[in-house]
């Protein structure tokens, strides 16, 4: 799509993964207090001028018990149902990798129009906005104070009310360079994959929620990461049907 000629402009300098940099981020990120506990993993941030905010944990090794269900389950869920994006918007980040533009347009390639717009070069990470959205969207390595948390996406926008009405406005991520090292897991099985890990989080970034139901194990919103993965780099069909549905 339109954002792949002007980014290449920009990654030209770089090898691909194998030569992925984990910029040193001062943004760390600490869940505040006042979040309030929706599920596992899944939390609420509050309310800013009608704008709701949610944080969604990502741990490594972590499978909730599923299965079993009486009726198969779709394998994709929604934020809310209506929730999503309704215009492009540009995003600003201190990670330099091809793989982020390849994991945005594998959500984009999908529907009518880019869901995630390029990268701003004329802003910077500011850190990840946790009591209310300043109209930035990032992505950027940097401590996450949860052990065993891999990343966190918070997602602010508008979930509740009439369908029509619902939006998506901003999002935020940070992955964990600390307890974690990073690159291209296909090369070497010890590291987190970087294409596989934001791929899932972008997803939430578009809307998505996460899939628990180990039936589903093999969607990309299954809510389970771990070193080595790379199988949540592309959609599986049934991603494919709930980013439709949810964008139609």
């Amino acid at each position: 799509m339109r954002r792949i000629a002007v980014v290449l402009l920009t990654l030209a300098v770089f090898a691909g993964l194998a030569s992925l940099a984990l910029a040193k981020s001062n943004w760390g990120f600490r869940l505040p207090s006042s979040a309030v506990k929706i599920s596992d993993n899944l939390y609420d941030l509050g309310k800013v001028n009608g704008a709701q905010g949610y944080a969604i944990l990502r741990r490594d090794n972590y499978a909730r018990p599923g299965g079993g269900a009486a009726k198969a389950p779709k394998c994709y869920a929604f934020m809310s149902k209506g929730a999503r994006w309704k215009a492009t918007e540009a995003y600003v980040t201190d990670v330099e990798s091809a793989a982020t533009e390849t994991s945005l347009e594998t959500w984009d390639s999908q529907v009518g129009f880019d869901l995630f717009g390029t990268r701003d070069l004329s802003s910077g990470v500011d850190g990840a906005d946790t009591s209310s959205p300043d109209g930035k969207n990032e992505l950027y390595y940097g401590a996450i104070e949860d052990p065993g948390v891999i990343g966190v996406t918070i997602v602010w926008g508008y979930f509740s009310g009439p369908i029509f009405t619902r939006e998506l406005i901003e999002w935020d991520m940070i992955l964990d360079n600390v307890d974690f090292s990073w690159g291209d897991a296909a090369v070497d099985s010890s590291v987190m994959d970087y294409q596989n890990i934001l791929t899932h989080e972008l997803g939430h970034s578009a809307g998505m929620a996460d899939i628990y139901d180990a039936s589903c194990s093999e969607v990309t919103m299954y809510g389970y990461g771990t070193e080595g993965e790379t199988k949540k780099r592309d959609l599986a069909p049934q991603d494919i049907t709930g980013i439709k549905e949810l964008y139609k």
